[in-house]
């Protein structure tokens, strides 16, 4: 009795923890039925404890350094490197501390379906995203990355997306992002310009 006691305490304190965003430094870009894009800056601040409830992804686009505090009080500093992406799951509780007077800074996806949609437009024709100019970075269950290199203009041929996919594009540091939905066929992701330009593709 007292082991289950204690374990139906643990879950309750698990339950209580608030979800990442919105907090300080951080904006909501884009939501839509399947997913939150954020752009995240860790200012020099402690942050609370919170818990991931989504699995998510995204791209870093300036370096910085930061301290993550595990649930047990454990203190890792970490340093993320500008242009880095990365794909984690759901469930991760921690804490946060901005280490840097230039704060880290990326642009996060949060995917609201438990599980992966999985719809595909099968067509054939026009040839799928990305075409020649992606770059594929990773490749989940949940998403695939593409770096689009160079970022591509409106000259190019038609494309047909056979996934969701959230394209953004930085210049000067500045992101802007793009919400493109399966089936789309256009030649033209809004990237002319871009220093840097992401597609994510929505599994």
């Amino acid at each position: 009795m007292r082991t289950l006691t204690l374990a139906l305490l643990f879950f309750a304190q698990v339950q209580t923890y608030p979800p990442p965003y919105p907090r300080a430094g951080t904006t909501k870009i884009m939501e839509n039925d399947r997913l939150v894009v954020w752009d995240v800056s860790w200012l020099k601040q402690a942050y609370p404890v919170h818990r991931h409830v989504y699995d998510y992804a995204g791209v870093y686009y300036t370096s910085g350094d930061r301290i993550i505090v595990s649930e047990q009080g454990m203190r890792s500093p970490t340093r993320s490197v500008a242009w880095d992406t990365f794909v984690l799951p759901r469930g991760i509780t921690h804490s946060e501390e901005g280490a840097s007077d230039q704060p880290l800074r990326g642009v996060f996806l949060e995917f609201k379906e438990p599980q992966p949609l999985g719809a595909v437009d099968a067509r054939t024709s026009p040839p799928a995203f990305p075409g020649t100019s992606g770059k594929q970075l990773r490749d989940s269950d949940r998403v695939t990355i593409w770096e689009l290199a160079p970022a591509p203009g409106p000259s190019g041929p038609p494309h047909l997306h056979a996934r969701d996919a959230v394209i953004v594009a930085f210049t000067e540091l500045k992101p802007h992002v793009t919400f493109v939905a399966r089936g789309t066929v256009h030649n033209d992701e809004q990237t002319t310009g871009a220093d840097h330009a992401f597609a994510f593709e929505v599994k």
